[in-house]
């Protein structure tokens, strides 16, 4: 929001407000009887959506690691309506599916962690270039949400800003700074505009542009027609429906007034299979001094 604010913006007009998506994610140590190499697991359904036309975005992973480790977790997309939801409690939630906790059953949690994720994707994606810099990654938006991955555009688009910075010293005729060992103040600070035709003529946008409507396609119709024109466009179409689904509205506009809920009843945790917050956070290497001061300020 904030470069866009302050004029780095796309030139596309149609660019999309960004959306989020919270993933809360366990490191398990099971008995080496209950491993299974290679075990790979996506899911819909329980506990995000409970009706065939419920809007709330997400799914959960679940990888088996050797030597005996299990990988679990749930992204949960941040423009739900019901504000009684709570990630990390629903998380704990879809753990105590019988198909769920069979994967953890005599094993130990042994790491915990948290991150934002943003899912608005190629809809999303703002100007790219600055005077000085290029946006790549994740601080871009180059995640593709269907498939829980961004590492592999984020390396693609970090080669590709290198090559169009490298281009822009080159045609700029001046000697570098691995040439002479120092900035000069006096050098005109260039903007590596060839980025974006890279990026636009590479697999990073022919990737994002054939899943680029899916999650409006959740938050528009819904659970089951939003995963069947998920199916429809990304693996017939390819993305080549002639239109194009826009996120306008940010995420905390999507919530609703409570008053149109009922509250959502969580178990209480049995710190064997489910946990508090606080206990989690433990195991998550977060460390601050007691007498850090706070770091973030909201303004009034």
């Amino acid at each position: 929001f904030q470069l866009r604010k302050n004029g780095n913006d796309n030139d596309n007009d149609n660019i999309s407000e960004q959306t989020y998506g919270l993933g809360v994610k366990e490191v398990w140590e099971i008995p080496e009887e209950n491993f299974k190499k290679g075990f790979v697991q996506h899911t819909l359904g329980y506990p995000l959506q409970s009706t065939w036309n419920d809007k709330t975005f997400g799914g959960s992973f679940l990888y088996h690691q050797e030597p005996n480790l299990v990988h679990a977790g749930l992204v949960i997309g941040l423009d739900y309506e019901n504000p009684y939801i709570n990630p990390y409690k629903e998380f704990q939630r879809w753990k105590e599916h019988p198909d769920i906790k069979k994967h953890f059953e005599g094993g130990t949690c042994i790491s915990y962690g948290a991150r934002v994720l943003n899912e608005g994707g190629l809809n999303s994606l703002p100007k790219l270039t600055f005077k000085g810099g290029c946006l790549i990654g994740c601080s871009a938006g180059f995640l593709n949400s269907v498939k829980i991955k961004g590492s592999h555009t984020a390396i693609k688009s970090g080669a590709l800003a290198a090559e169009a910075v490298f281009e822009s010293l080159r045609e700029s005729g001046k000697a570098t700074v691995a040439e002479t060992g120092e900035i000069s103040q006096d050098d005109e600070i260039i903007e590596a505009v060839a980025f974006e035709d890279k990026l636009k003529k590479s697999w990073v946008h022919q990737e994002l542009y054939e899943v680029r409507n899916t999650h409006q396609a959740f938050a528009r119709w819904g659970f089951l027609p939003g995963l069947a024109y998920t199916g429809l466009s990304a693996h017939i179409t390819k993305g080549r429906e002639p239109w194009t689904l826009h996120h306008t509205t940010s995420d905390a506009d999507c919530t609703k007034e409570a008053k149109n809920f009922e509250p959502i009843e969580y178990s209480a945790p049995d710190n064997v299979l489910t946990f508090d917050l606080l206990t989690n956070l433990q195991r998550s290497g977060t460390y601050h001094d007691d007498d850090q001061e706070a770091h973030l300020r909201v303004k009034p």
